[in-house]
C-alpha cells in the first residue's frame, strides 16, 4: 500500500528543530548568568576573609538584627536592609577602578567621578552601584569599609542602600571638613586672570564637582561670567547665550578678538 505523507510534515520537523535550538540558546544563557553570579559571590566572599575571624566573635552580638536570625546571611550581604523585603537586583557586569584608600582627597574624589561616569554609561540602577563599588575595594579601604559595616549592624543603623548613602559614608571618612573648606574658599576667590578662558572653566568646573555643589545651569553660567576678565565680561554681557558650552565658546572668540 502506498504511504501518502502529509505535506505539513517537513514543516513540522524544521519547526521542531529550530526549538530545540532556540531551548539549547537559552539554557547556554543560564548557565553562563549562574557562573557569573558564582563568580561575583566567590569575589564578595573573598573580600570578606581578611575580616571573617574578627566578624565571627560579634555575630552572637548581632544575630537578631532586624528581626533576622542569620546573621551570617547579612555578613554576606552586608548592604541589604533586613527590615524590609525587597527582592535583590541581580548585579551586572561593570569593570570599575579600584580604591585601596589613600588618605589624599583628590585621589578619592578622582576614582568617584569616574566610578560615576562608568555607572551613567551603563546605567547602572542606584541600588547596585553601593554593591559593585565596595568589590573594588583594596588593602585599607576594604577594612576600613568592613568594621564600618559591621558598626552598621551591631548598633542597628540604617544599612547603606543607596549611591548617595554610600558617598556620604566615604566623604566622611577619606575627604576631611578642612580640605572642602579649603575648595570653597578657592571657589570664592577664583578669577579668570591671566588664565585662557578654557583653562578658567576647567578650574571652575572641577572646583565645583569636588565641592559637590549642584549648581543649576543658569547659576554656573552667572558664576562664570562674574569672574571673567573685566573686557571679556562687558562683551559677553551684551550677547544672549543659552546654555553653558555656548557661552564658554562665546567668551573664548570675545578673547581672541581683544
Amino acid at each position: 500500500m502506498e504511504n501518502h505523507l502529509s505535506p505539513n510534515l517537513p514543516k513540522k520537523a524544521f519547526l521542531i528543530g529550530e526549538l530545540a535550538a532556540v531551548k539549547r540558546t537559552i539554557a547556554q544563557k543560564d548557565e553562563e548568568m549562574r557562573q557569573m553570579e558564582e563568580r561575583l559571590q566567590r569575589l564578595e566572599l573573598a573580600y570578606e576573609r581578611p575580616q571573617r575571624g574578627r566578624q565571627h566573635r560579634d555575630l552572637r552580638s548581632y544575630k537578631n538584627y532586624g528581626g533576622h536570625e542569620d546573621a551570617d546571611e547579612w555578613m554576606r550581604h552586608p548592604f541589604e536592609d533586613r527590615r524590609q523585603n525587597v527582592a535583590k537586583p541581580f548585579l551586572p557586569y561593570v569593570k570599575l577602578p579600584s580604591f585601596s584608600g589613600e588618605s589624599d582627597p583628590n585621589v578619592y574624589l578622582g576614582w568617584e567621578a569616574k566610578v560615576e561616569q562608568i555607572f551613567n554609561m551603563h546605567e547602572v540602577q542606584d541600588v547596585q552601584k553601593a554593591k559593585l563599588a565596595f568589590l573594588e575595594f583594596l588593602d585599607y579601604a576594604m577594612q576600613w569599609w568592613h568594621t564600618l559595616v559591621m558598626d552598621i549592624g551591631l548598633n542597628k543603623r540604617p544599612a547603606v542602600v543607596s549611591w548617595e548613602d554610600f558617598k556620604e559614608c566615604m566623604h566622611a571618612r577619606f575627604v576631611p571638613p578642612h580640605y572642602r573648606k579649603k575648595l570653597l574658599l578657592k571657589l570664592q576667590r577664583l578669577q579668570q586672570g591671566t588664565q585662557s578662558v578654557d583653562t578658567y572653566f576647567k578650574e571652575l568646573e572641577t572646583t565645583l564637582t569636588k565641592v559637590d555643589m549642584h549648581e543649576s545651569e543658569e547659576s554656573k553660567m552667572a558664576r562664570f561670567v562674574s569672574r571673567l576678565r573685566r573686557d571679556i565680561q562687558d562683551v559677553v554681557e551684551l550677547y544672549e547665550y543659552t546654555s553653558l558650552e555656548k557661552l564658554v565658546h562665546l567668551a573664548s572668540k570675545v578673547k581672541s578678538q581683544i
